[in-house]
């Protein structure tokens, strides 16, 4: 999951842009901006200087900036060395590069057999 291209993702919210509420993507989604709320989807990427207070489903997320709140990834979580993560996480794979901050805790269940 680390360095996606830009055409990788067929959705994104952009810096500059605010969204609050419920948000569901369909294909890998990159976030800039700020998201308040649930995000729910398949791959998401919370990419540096972006601010998201949400509870987020997927089944793996990628954070590169700043979020608060619950994730819940199916596959896998990876922090990024410039993260800056405030939440409960729950999965069965976690990965933290050197320079990632975490406050919380985590549940790693084991995957499905």
């Amino acid at each position: 999951m680390s360095n996606p291209t830009e055409s990788t993702f067929e959705s994104r919210i952009g810096k500059g842009t605010k969204v609050s509420g419920k948000i569901f993507f369909k294909a890998p989604a990159r976030i800039d901006g700020e998201v308040d709320g649930e995000i729910s989807g398949d791959k998401i990427t919370i990419d540096n200087g972006a601010v998201v207070t949400a509870r987020i489903t997927a089944a793996s997320v990628s954070i590169a900036g700043s979020v608060s709140g619950e994730i819940v990834a199916h596959e896998r979580v990876e922090l990024q060395p410039t993260a800056r993560v405030r939440c409960s996480i729950s999965t069965p794979t976690l990965a933290l590069a050197e320079g990632a901050k975490f406050d919380g805790d985590c549940k790693m269940p084991r995957k499905a057999a």
